[in-house]
């Protein structure tokens, strides 16, 4: 592998999916020829990676090498579904390029195939030498980064100009999150009160609750109670909950039938002109567009 300072990579974004199996199986043996994010939107799977497994859950995220062996094993029963990029540090040359629907879904074969196959085993491996990630990531930002990986794959669909600057962006915004999850290790801890608030959101996030009701909760000031709170999570209580309630209504779009107004009551929001009013301004589409994309 070749080393890049970190101002030199330019990501090159090759491949983003949304995929939910509803079956049984055990994948085959495979090698990457390009690096993979894993991210599990929901429920759990088993990585074979290397000479390791690895049990991972709702918010893992995983990051395959090229050149290392790996499959995973799926069981019905687990409800497994993820969100995976395939990409590379630096645009490869177009020799060396190729898609992920030939190489490794194999639903696309060009008559050169083989020849192809040769070349791409051959071609360079660039990683930024500034900056390394691990191969298990556990504990991370679920919210926030459900959000942007589902921005990174709305934005791969889109396949114009712009959908590739938000594509470009979300993925650096990925990065980010990663770093700041992995750095905050030699941090300052969060305090405990503050871990019990956010606990404590996450189970009740449909209620109204203010800053001054959680302060008091928690026996702190309000002001003392708000500046710990968005020191730790990076945004203030009331954004926090939102994001909590749009997160949910999310998946209540994507897993049901349910009527919008349904999903805002549901979630907590006043009606369901405000849940389209934030929804939209989160998602740039409505509740009822980003059902129809992402199903279709």
């Amino acid at each position: 592998m070749q080393k890049l300072p970190l101002k030199n990579p330019e990501p090159y974004i090759r491949f983003v999916n949304n995929y939910r199996p509803n079956y049984s199986y055990v994948e085959q043996k495979r090698v990457l020829y390009d690096h993979e994010m894993m991210y599990v939107m929901n429920g759990s799977v088993e990585m074979h990676y290397g000479e390791k497994i690895y049990p991972l859950k709702k918010g893992d995220v995983f990051y395959l090498e090229p050149g290392v062996e790996n499959y995973i094993v799926v069981k019905e029963e687990w409800h497994f579904r993820t969100h995976c990029i395939h990409f590379d540090w630096l645009a490869p040359l177009p020799e060396y390029d190729f898609t992920a629907e030939e190489f490794y879904m194999h639903s696309v074969l060009s008559s050169d195939y083989h020849n192809r196959l040769e070349k791409i085993k051959e071609r360079p491996i660039y990683v930024p030498q500034d900056f390394s990630l691990p191969n298990f990531m556990g504990n991370v930002p679920y919210e926030r980064l459900s959000a942007l990986f589902a921005k990174c794959y709305h934005a791969f669909c889109g396949k114009d100009a712009v959908s590739q600057i938000k594509l470009k962006s979300a993925f650096w915004a990925i990065l980010s999150e990663l770093t700041d999850c992995f750095c905050a290790k030699t941090a300052s801890p969060i305090h405990p009160k503050i871990l019990y608030a956010m606990e404590y959101l996450r189970a009740n996030y449909t209620q109204s609750i203010s800053v001054p009701q959680l302060a008091e909760k928690y026996c702190l000031s309000s002001k003392y109670f708000g500046a710990l709170f968005k020191g730790a999570a990076g945004v203030s209580v009331s954004e926090y909950v939102l994001r909590l309630r749009l997160f949910a209504a999310k998946e209540m779009l994507l897993g049901t039938d349910m009527k919008i107004k349904e999903i805002a009551e549901r979630t907590g929001f006043q009606n369901p002109f405000y849940f389209s009013k934030c929804f939209r301004q989160q998602e740039k589409l409505s509740p009822s567009e980003y059902r129809s994309l992402l199903r279709s």
